[in-house]
């Protein structure tokens, strides 16, 4: 990219060496997939079994399976999807391949050694198979156990009457819960209630660009494969009509073909079918994928809905209830996932960390109209719907909204935390390093916030957020210390594949506004604490003393010899004495 600007093309040249020695391939947004909800065969090329996982062999008939490979060796070997039926009835998918491509997927436990070739890899994903994984996703909206019952039954009986007696219960208490859970997870209709539930355990969202490709893989015509998707996102026929400007007919008969084809049950069921294919087709697809941790599989996941607005705000609440309520701000490269660390020197202080996704970030949906004030609007829907009277303030980033909360509702913020907080960039005298390079080409060039981000996003690995990770940070000895540590490097990495999870928007609204932004000042900065870190690489704090003085009059400033950037994971205890007070 030729911008006339040597420092900036040196930037973009610096990037580009970092991430050189990864797949090439455009991958989309960076998806953790739950190891519980996947499960693989490995069958010969004769349709024999190889090899099966446990998961396999429950939640499939092999058999079926084994001829659905046979006549998928019959055809291109492209990877590709096969429709089977399941125990209970239902029907869903498996993705297909030869072992020789599947090696590159991210499979839990791989594949085994010595495959012959022709052998063929069989994935099945099916998140709410795993009772657990589902009781999680239902808590992330906060239904009680009735509630959270009926929607599973629901989800794998395929309609609310056989859902209620799975779920054990009436089919009239079976219909107000539903009414209730909907109501809470933000859902139009029932299908769309199943694809947010799947968007909660991580496998992604869908999006009408997904169709041609599911309708090429489905050998559906592109029309059909389009109208799965809208249904599937909570559009009644009307309005799926409405947007692919045909007629409601039309889609009558295309929701015919697809309910024949695949014997489908129920809208429930499509919606169902339709979102586990799409993440079986991404998969082989996307080298930004990774199979689920231990730390993040188990993220305390929560959604509230906003308030005079659509959209839902993603936040992982740690506890306990009883805890005083401490809201995290991440910065602006990662999302609500928190150092473990962090997490067990807050508990410790008696402290209950909330961390919310800002707009854009995350889980977190964008605003319909870009407002200034969403991100604020956010918090304060947040604290009311969690009934929180008064709040602590940790902020890693967003300060803007910290200051702004506190200015507007002074009687809210008990007390407020700002680590290594932003210097503006007419103050700013850092020049080294890959991170200051970044800032200095987007004041220079902002239209090179959105590619920039899109590029690294598409590329965003585990391997390639660490690389980065620790060139970013190779001038600062405390934080290449605590990278030596692979709790905290895996906490961080998997909290950053959170940022751009489903859009950039969060990044670029945030790196434009910074361009313009300088902190206001507030009556009264008693009751906060600056941590700064002497080896901090983004800032200088001298640079910015006089101002955050003036801001935060009667103000602590915290100054901490031996720490760098992530003073909140290398001084943990030190962190949280200071929200503590």
């Amino acid at each position: 990219m030729a911008i006339g600007d040597g420092e900036a093309e040196g930037f973009l040249q610096m990037v580009d060496a970092t991430i050189a020695t990864t797949d090439p391939r455009i991958g989309g947004a960076p998806v953790t997939v739950p190891a519980p909800a996947l499960s693989v065969a490995v069958f010969d090329r004769d349709g024999r079994l190889i090899t099966q996982d446990e998961r396999f062999g429950r939640w499939l008939d092999t058999a079926e399976v084994a001829h659905a490979a046979e006549d998928w060796l019959r055809g291109a070997r492209e990877p590709g999807l096969a429709v089977v039926s399941t125990p209970d009835g239902s029907t869903t998918v498996v993705l297909l391949g030869l072992a020789s491509e599947a090696e590159a997927w991210v499979l839990p436990g791989g594949l085994p050694e010595g495959l012959e070739a022709g052998a063929v890899v069989a994935l099945a994903y099916r998140p709410f198979e795993d009772p657990e994984m589902g009781e999680r996703a239902c808590r992330s909206w906060r239904l009680t156990p009735v509630e959270a019952r009926t929607v599973l039954g629901l989800i794998s009986a395929g309609d609310l009457i056989e859902g209620a007696r799975r779920a054990g219960t009436g089919y009239e208490a079976a219909r107000k819960a539903l009414k209730l859970a909907m109501r809470k997870a933000g859902a139009r209709r029932q299908p769309d209630l199943v694809r947010l539930l799947h968007a909660a355990v991580g496998g992604g969202d869908l999006q009408l660009s997904q169709a041609p490709d599911l309708g090429a893989a489905l050998r559906l015509p592109v029309r059909c494969a389009e109208a799965a998707v809208l249904l599937a996102l909570g559009l009644t026929r009307a309005e799926a009509a409405a947007t692919l400007r045909i007629n409601e007919h039309t889609v009558k008969s295309d929701l015919k073909i697809l309910f024949e084809r695949f014997q489908l049950r129920s809208g429930i069921d499509l919606s169902r079918l339709t979102t586990e294919a799409a993440v079986l087709l991404g998969l082989p697809a996307n080298p930004n994928l990774a199979v689920g941790g231990s730390w993040s599989a188990l993220r305390p996941l929560r959604f509230v809905n906003r308030r005079d607005a659509p959209g839902r705000i993603a936040l992982s609440d740690f506890g306990p209830a009883s805890g005083a309520p401490t809201l995290l701000f991440h910065s602006a490269t990662t999302g609500s996932l928190l150092d473990r660390g962090l997490v067990r020197a807050l508990h410790r202080r008696g402290l209950r960390p909330i961390a919310i996704e800002r707009p854009g970030f995350g889980l977190t949906d964008t605003p319909e109209r870009g407002s200034r004030d969403t991100a604020l609007h956010d918090v304060l829907t947040v604290i009311d719907a969690l009934g929180l009277k008064r709040v602590r303030l940790l902020a890693r980033g967003g300060e803007a909204i910290a200051l702004e909360l506190a200015r507007r509702h002074p009687g809210l913020v008990a007390r407020a935390v700002l680590i290594n907080p932003y210097t503006p960039h007419d103050l700013d005298s850092r020049s080294e390093g890959i991170l200051n390079r970044a800032k200095r080409t987007f004041v220079e060039h902002p239209d090179l916030i959105e590619p920039v981000a899109t590029f690294l996003v598409q590329r965003a690995s585990s391997k390639v957020i660490e690389r980065l990770t620790r060139q970013a940070l190779s001038g600062s000895a405390p934080d290449m210390a605590l990278l030596r540590n692979r709790e905290a490097v895996e906490d961080y990495v998997e909290s950053a594949r959170l940022c751009g999870l489903r859009t950039t928007w969060g990044f670029v609204h945030e790196q434009r506004g910074f361009l313009t932004w300088r902190p206001p000042r507030l009556e009264d900065g008693s009751n906060w604490v600056r941590i700064v870190g002497a080896h901090d690489v983004l800032y200088e704090a001298r640079d910015s003393e006089a101002l955050w003085a003036s801001v935060l009059p009667g103000h602590r400033c915290l100054r901490v010899p031996d720490g760098g950037r992530f003073v909140h994971a290398s001084h943990p205890d030190l962190v949280a004495e200071a929200v503590a007070g």
